[in-house]
């Protein structure tokens, strides 16, 4: 499966971190943010033990070792907010539609394949799952004040970047609480007859998270 691979995890990571470092550093204050204490979804773990993801979710189908690198010092200096100043180790455990990151025994929902589940994905009051199209979902941010047409830093492009397929998609940022340098990517295909959602990503917890 693609998304076991590392080379292309390699990749992803590189061309999001790109990408993200340059426009979040700029992020406006006043935009409103997503934690991952506003996600739930049904009977899937959202953050905590790896003794709990096990109990609940079982094996993973495949691991692979990772870092989480420090954050650029310039933006350490504009956004004023003092990461890890070492690399860590972390560890992600891959499921069919789910992916997690472990560091120590924490474990926290890092990735979401909507086609592969049909479990509602709650953020804050917003409800989504694999039907939902980008007009709509588009519709309901701007509803709740997450998103205005000015914003255009907010939507990163067309990079299909965890699964390194290259198709086409539109990919939608909103501002993540616990990190002031990352957001939560929301993915959607863009086809002639499919503009619905097929993924969703969320940074690893900085502030407050499992990155001591």
């Amino acid at each position: 499966r693609p998304h076991s691979k590392l080379p292309r995890r390699r990749q992803r990571i590189f061309l999001l971190f790109a990408t993200l470092i340059s426009t979040f550093c700029n992020a406006q204050p006043d935009v409103a943010t997503i934690s991952m204490t506003d996600v739930a979804i049904p009977g899937v773990l959202i953050i905590g033990s790896y003794s709990q993801l096990i109990e609940s979710e079982g094996k993973p189908s495949s691991r692979f070792n990772s870092t989480i690198n420090p954050v650029n010092k310039r933006c350490i200096k504009e956004c004023g907010y003092v990461p890890p100043n070492k690399v860590v180790q972390c560890e992600h455990l891959v499921y069919e539609a789910f992916e997690y990151v472990r560091i120590g025994d924490s474990v926290q929902l890092i990735f979401i394949d909507l086609t592969k589940t049909k479990l509602p994905i709650h953020i804050k009051d917003l409800v989504i799952d694999r039907t939902i199209s980008q007009k709509n979902f588009l519709y309901e941010i701007k509803k709740r004040g997450w998103w205005t047409d000015d914003e255009n830093d907010y939507k990163i492009g067309r990079i299909e970047s965890h699964y390194g397929t290259y198709s086409n998609v539109n990919n939608y940022t909103l501002n993540f609480e616990e990190d002031p340098y990352s957001s939560v990517i929301f993915t959607f295909h863009d086809k002639p007859f499919n503009k619905k959602i097929w993924w969703i990503e969320f940074p690893i917890m900085r502030i407050g998270g499992i990155v001591h």
